[in-house]
């Protein structure tokens, strides 16, 4: 079984933009886009191949025609979610940009709920999906790293701090946030991880002399 990284998926949707490739590009998104309604609406045991197939209106075998299985259509859709919060922040430093993403992904039906789903079941040693989280796991926390070095050699960030520890620390916090949220909406994942970074000493210059951080990364964004 074959699984896109994440440099074929750019060379197919590249592809997909060329003039013969539109219709399949176009009915791409619209299978991703009905992946994160199907996984809102009907929660992840039922969002099944042939559910997804259905909310598009097209056939199950036409839907494998363009992932040939549930994993490889979950984590183009994870991909997809990547790649777009990436475009959203460009521009801002890291934390900010992170920040920005909490944000939008607390309004974007399904997207949360899917990740998560996948995130676990790739715990199994023999899951397909293994390899992208954690090669995911590890892009992130060299950024992380990263921008808390910078923050560092700045004097912003105290020298004693353990980037690689706090860049840890933070990706499972964040994801313990996310499953909370699922089981409380009304949890504010937004204002608890603003708060664990200004815990760690951690500066975001775009909420410099902010009043409302939440405001400002939304415009931003």
């Amino acid at each position: 079984m074959r699984y896109q990284t994440f440099e074929s998926a750019v060379s197919l949707t590249a592809m997909a933009e060329r003039g013969p490739y539109s219709k399949g590009r176009e009915r791409r998104e619209a299978i991703l886009e009905s992946t994160l309604t199907v996984f809102s609406q009907l929660g992840s045991r039922r969002a099944s191949m042939r559910a997804i197939a259905d909310d598009v209106g097209i056939s199950p075998a036409l839907l494998q025609y363009y992932f040939s299985s549930r994993e490889e259509l979950l984590l183009e859709v994870i991909h997809q979610w990547d790649v777009t919060n990436a475009q959203r922040g460009t521009g801002m430093t890291h934390f900010a940009d992170w920040l920005a993403a909490i944000r939008h992904n607390a309004v974007v039906p399904g997207i949360v709920h899917l990740y998560m789903t996948c995130v676990i079941e790739a715990t199994d040693p023999d899951h397909p999906g293994r390899p992208f989280y954690k090669e995911r796991y590890a892009t992130l926390t060299r950024k992380i790293v990263g921008e808390l070095l910078v923050q560092q050699r700045n004097g912003t960030l105290p020298a004693d701090a353990e980037p690689e520890r706090i860049a840890r620390m933070l990706l499972a916090a964040s994801e313990g946030m996310q499953i909370r949220w699922l089981h409380e909406p009304d949890f504010d994942m937004f204002d608890e991880f603003l708060f664990l970074l200004r815990q760690f000493g951690i500066v975001i210059p775009e909420l410099e002399g902010a009043d409302d951080p939440a405001a400002v990364l939304t415009t931003r964004a």
